[in-house]
């Protein structure tokens, strides 16, 4: 008992309470403030915008649509329509914003080759149009991805946890930075 009535293992104590709230604070605060940033991927930041990830779940909806359409005209089996189905599956696998990024570009990319190949057949005026209209669509939902503030506010995020003393308390209670949508 004479060891805690010490002053040297009170100062001891106290400092250890205090390193401990500094980092259990730091923590804390770092990890609610990536959480808030990392929302607007899902729900949006700015009055009336949207998540990038509504905007993924719209592109992936249009390019199955554009799987259906060819299921009219083609086997299914066919590489272009399948290639759109690996893909479609890969974007809903993955889980970080960069990867949802290249599964996106994948999924563009191989949604455009079927779309050039039923557009040498001869569609139904139904579905014409809907392959006329299909680059379109992907093309403003890209556009609004490209106005969402999530990078913006990651790259914030990011500078944030640079800048002292989170540089130091961010590697000490292992927050890391966000990935950017790139």
């Amino acid at each position: 008992m004479k060891f805690l009535k010490n002053r040297k293992t009170a100062k001891g104590i106290t400092a250890l309470i205090i390193l401990f709230s500094i980092l259990l604070g730091a923590h804390l605060s770092l990890t609610k403030l990536k959480e808030e940033t990392r929302s607007v991927f899902y729900q949006g930041g700015n009055k009336g915008e949207k998540g990038i990830q509504t905007d993924l779940e719209y592109i992936s909806d249009q390019c199955y649509n554009l799987t259906v359409v060819a299921g009219r005209y083609m086997n299914r089996e066919e590489d272009e329509v399948n290639k759109v189905s690996e893909c479609l599956e890969a974007l809903k696998k993955t889980d970080t914003p960069g990867d949802k990024y290249q599964a996106k570009e994948k999924l563009i990319k191989a949604s455009m080759e079927l779309h050039d190949k039923l557009n040498l057949m001869n569609l139904s005026e139904k579905d014409r149009y809907y392959c006329d209209s299909f680059p379109v669509n992907l093309k403003s939902r890209e556009l609004i991805i490209s106005h969402n503030s999530y990078n913006e506010k990651a790259a914030s995020y990011n500078r944030c946890l640079q800048r002292f003393p989170a540089n130091i308390l961010s590697r000490i209670t292992f927050v890391r930075p966000l990935e950017l949508y790139e």
